[in-house]
C-alpha cells in the first residue's frame, strides 16, 4: 500500500510519541512519551522525552519503540525498539513537586542507539515554542476541543506502528489551576497506557478565540501531558457459589492533564540535575500556562 508522505500537522502529530514498556520485578507497565526538541549548541537539537513519573518509577528495564525510517526520509512499515536493561542507573528527573506527575529524560542516546542498530526512528519533536503560553491560554474559551495522542491499553496500529489519536474537550478551563495544581481536566476516554500522552490544541481551517473573533488558518499548541483518570467505585454482584458484592473502579472519562508550565519546570530541573544550561531562547516557566 502506498501512503501519502508525512506533510500535514495532523500527519506529524502521529510521529511525536514513543511507546514505553516499563518492567519492574515481574510486572509490565505500558505508557506513552513524547519528544520536545530543544535547541542546543551549534544549531543542533536536544531531544527530551516527556512522560509521567509513575511510568518510570521503579522501572528496572524499559523498552522504547517508535516507527522506523525507510531510508528515504519517510516512515517505514516497521518499528524500531531499544531496550535499556539497566534503567535504574539512568538519569531521569521528575517535577520538583511530588503531586505533579511529570518525568523527563534526555533522549538523544536512545535515538542514537536505534540509528547504530540500523533502524533509525522516524519522529517529529515538538518545539519548546509550541508549549502554550499564558497569553494563548487566556485567549482560549472555557471549553475547547483537544486532541491526545498515545497508546490506550497498550494499543497501536501494528502494521504502521502508529499511535491512536483521540479527541475530547476541556472539562475545566485551561487558564484555571484544577485543585490548586498546574493542571486541568479533559472530558475524554483516558485509559491506562494513555499516561504520558501529549494533549494538544489543534484546529484546522478556522478557529474562534475567546473574544468571539473567527480566524482563518490553523492553530496548534501543546497544552500538557495526560497523567491519570478520575474513577468511581461501583458495586457488582459476583454470581458464584457463596456470591458476594465486589467493588470495582469505574473510569468516568475525566482525565487529569498537567500543564505546559509544569512540563517546562520539569525540563529545567532535568537540565539543572545534569549541569546543562537551558538555552536562553527557551521560555521561562512563568511565561507558560
Amino acid at each position: 500500500m502506498v501512503r501519502p508522505p508525512v506533510e500535514t500537522i495532523a500527519d506529524q502529530l502521529f510521529y511525536t510519541t514513543v511507546f514505553i514498556e516499563a518492567f519492574a520485578h515481574e510486572s509490565r507497565l505500558t505508557g506513552t512519551g513524547f519528544i520536545i526538541s530543544y535547541p542546543a549548541e551549534n544549531g543542533l537539537k536536544r531531544p527530551i522525552l516527556i512522560t509521567n513519573k509513575h511510568v518510570l518509577n521503579e522501572a528496572q528495564q524499559v523498552a522504547f519503540t517508535m516507527p522506523a525510517e525507510d531510508g528515504a526520509g519517510q516512515p517505514a512499515s516497521r518499528g524500531t525498539r531499544m531496550v535499556v536493561t539497566d534503567f535504574s542507573s539512568r538519569t531521569w528527573v521528575g517535577h520538583p513537586e511530588a503531586q505533579v506527575d511529570i518525568g523527563a529524560m534526555f533522549f538523544a542516546q536512545i535515538l542514537d542507539a536505534m540509528n547504530e542498530n540500523g533502524a533509525p526512528p522516524f519522529y517529529r519533536g515538538f518545539g519548546p515554542e509550541q508549549l502554550v503560553t499564558q497569553e494563548t491560554a487566556n485567549s482560549l474559551d472555557a471549553i475547547e476541543q483537544v486532541t491526545m495522542i498515545g497508546y490506550p491499553n497498550g494499543l497501536f496500529d501494528q502494521s504502521s506502528w502508529l499511535p491512536i489519536a483521540r479527541r475530547g474537550q476541556t472539562a475545566t478551563p485551561i487558564f484555571n489551576d484544577y485543585n490548586d495544581l498546574p493542571a486541568f481536566l479533559i472530558d475524554a476516554s483516558v485509559f491506562p497506557g494513555s499516561s504520558g500522552s501529549p494533549v494538544v490544541l489543534y484546529d484546522r481551517g478556522t478557529f474562534t478565540t475567546r473574544d468571539g473573533t473567527t480566524h482563518i488558518g490553523t492553530r496548534m499548541a501543546v497544552l500538557g501531558v495526560v497523567a491519570s483518570v478520575h474513577t468511581r467505585q461501583v458495586n457488582g454482584v459476583v454470581r458464584l457459589v457463596n456470591a458476594g458484592v465486589a467493588t470495582f473502579d469505574d473510569m468516568i472519562d475525566l482525565g487529569i492533564v498537567f500543564k505546559a508550565s509544569a512540563i517546562q519546570e520539569t525540563v529545567l530541573a532535568l537540565h539543572e540535575a545534569n549541569g546543562v544550561a537551558l538555552p536562553a531562547t527557551t521560555a521561562a516557566p512563568e511565561d507558560l500556562a
